[in-house]
């Protein structure tokens, strides 16, 4: 093949891929602003000691909404072996949740979805990262469609007008956030 034309082959096929990743990358922020969610990961220290609260049991199904690139969700199938349920409604985390979940051979579910829109109805488990205006409006979502004994943590936001039923304080020393717990 002559040179001249395997650089243009590879300076178009760097072009699109760019232009594809830039894509991408406005319709995560599109979706961020749109959501009113936007994509912070969390570490895998705080996933750990938020895990350790659940106290997750084999055979619950957990569920994480707005699971961006699904630590969570990975973790907890790590302590389970269940297989867990994320929603994602942004382009960037969702696609680099399928590439953890294939790096890790694990089974959970991530739904490019908006989780108002996603059925609750069988979660033992519901785990939240999400900004105190959604958690107010999700709690709607929550006390229509969630049977009861169904586990809700919250990490950093709480729920206005619900009570919960167990709260573990931010530790600025440890660098932890106030997680809430939620018992419908």
């Amino acid at each position: 093949m002559d040179s001249s034309i395997f650089f243009i082959i590879a300076y178009y096929t760097v072009f699109v891929l760019t232009i594809t990743l830039i894509g991408i990358y406005f319709m995560t922020l599109v979706a961020n602003l749109l959501a009113k969610v936007p994509f912070v990961p969390t570490s895998g220290r705080i996933i750990n000691y938020i895990i350790s609260i659940c106290e997750l049991k084999k055979g619950e199904k957990v569920y994480d909404l707005g699971c961006g690139d699904a630590r969570f969700l990975l973790e907890a199938e790590k302590k389970t072996g269940e297989q867990g349920i994320g929603y994602e409604n942004a382009m960037l985390p969702y696609l680099l949740a399928q590439l953890r979940k294939y790096l890790n051979k694990a089974k959970v579910i991530v739904k490019m979805e908006n989780f108002f829109r996603a059925d609750l109805s069988k979660a033992d488990v519901i785990y939240c990262y999400l900004g105190p205006d959604v958690m107010t409006e999700l709690n709607k979502k929550f006390q229509k469609e969630c049977r009861k004994g169904t586990r809700i943590f919250s990490n950093s936001f709480s729920i206005k007008d619900l009570t919960p039923k167990k709260t573990w304080p931010r530790d600025p020393k440890k660098r932890l956030p106030t997680v809430y717990l939620y018992e419908i």
